[in-house]
């Protein structure tokens, strides 16, 4: 038995998103084991629902109104614990949590079964407080297998955490909701798309509306679409309301990416994503490449593994400035102007490396690699 683990599960997300694809491939796959999903959720997860109609296991420890959040989480350990047998594999498809990791790692062992972990969030922005970075640490030296979802974060866990073992690079099972690119639109106007959480301490949406109101001065006849919601919003439509862009911002609200993707990837050219921190190579962007979409996107997480060395799938830039913001939208809208960007390389770029299979081939080498796993390729 695989348990596919995670103690934070929200309505949507990337983690939510992850664990949909990996559970569904696994499923797909007929691999010879059984796979079970144990989460908490925070609230309630449509795709939790879309696993059990498929006939996966899923475990759902519900959100209680005024509940103790880290008595939930240990809950959640004592029912894995009285599941596991000697062989079984516990899979957290989210990073650890430093206050319960190492009583999670040494559950996991005292039935005999493994445990791998997998690194959503680069282990800068994951440094355990006291009293926990210590445990936190040999916790991490304990675990079966260290997985991280970028190569460019994969020198960090030495450098944080003092982790001297093998992490093994696996990327992010994702959906294929593309089985071509999605043809740019018409234009002018010249159209910028973002999707995800209207957030400004992580997605620095106040500079990318700074950053679009300066570009408008060189790019008048442009537009930007904003998907999803956030608590941000209101102050996001105020700012933009107060940098005159009104007219030209759209805030497109709430978006079901199973069902909405398509159309909100065929009325942009290109799209942004310059956030302050993230984790691996973005869900968003992976779609985003998928369709055949360029990006400008800040070089943080596992971003730089999309389009370093790659300016034909999407730009970075340093994302601390309106004006270095600006000059990346810029550019962006040049190529398109004069043809330049090519939706089909931008694919191909997706499918060398970061589409369904490569991923799963991944995850099936990694875990094969341990003697004790039960995974075959």
């Amino acid at each position: 038995m695989i348990y596919l683990y995670s103690d934070v599960i929200n309505r949507s997300g990337g983690i939510e998103t992850y664990l949909h694809a990996l559970a569904t491939k696994l499923h797909e796959e007929a691999v010879p084991f059984r796979v079970r999903v144990a989460v908490s959720e925070q609230e309630h997860c449509p795709l939790l629902d879309e696993l059990e109609n498929k006939g996966i296991g899923v475990y759902r420890q519900s959100f209680v109104p005024g509940d103790r959040w880290l008595v939930r989480q240990r809950l959640l350990m004592y029912w894995l614990w009285w599941q596991l047998k000697p062989g079984d594999w516990v899979y957290c498809v989210r990073q650890p949590l430093p206050p319960l990791y190492r009583q999670l790692v040494r559950l996991v062992h005292s039935r005999r079964a493994k445990i791998a972990a997998s690194w959503m969030l680069a282990p800068e922005f994951l440094v355990p407080e006291e009293p926990h970075f210590k445990p936190f640490c040999e916790a991490v030296r304990k675990t079966d297998i260290v997985i991280s979802v970028s190569a460019c974060t994969k020198s960090q866990f030495k450098t944080v955490y003092g982790y001297d073992g093998r992490v093994e690079v696996v990327r992010y099972h994702n959906l294929p909701f593309f089985q071509r690119t999605v043809p740019l639109p018409e234009g002018p106007p010249w159209k910028i798309g973002y999707m995800g959480r209207l957030h400004i301490g992580q997605k620095n949406l106040d500079t990318l509306l700074q950053a679009f109101q300066r570009l408008r001065r060189e790019e008048p006849n442009t537009r930007l679409n904003l998907y999803g919601e956030g608590a941000d919003r209101k102050q996001l439509e105020t700012l933009a309301q107060t940098l005159g862009l009104s007219e030209v911002v759209t805030f497109h609200g709430h978006y079901d990416h199973r069902s909405d993707l398509e159309d909100i990837i065929a009325q942009n050219h290109l799209f942004t994503y310059t956030s302050k921190y993230e984790g691996g190579p973005c869900f968003s962007l992976l779609e985003l490449m998928q369709a055949g979409r360029y990006v400008v996107a800040a070089p943080v997480g596992g971003i730089p593994d999309l389009y370093a060395q790659h300016p034909e799938a999407g730009l970075l830039v340093d994302a601390n400035t309106p004006d270095a913001v600006s000059r990346g939208l810029q550019s962006a809208i040049e190529r398109v102007r004069e043809g330049r960007i090519q939706p089909s390389r931008i694919r191909s770029r997706y499918l060398e490396e970061f589409d369904m299979r490569s991923a799963h081939e991944g995850w099936l080498r990694a875990l094969s690699k341990h003697k004790a796993s039960p995974v075959t390729a």
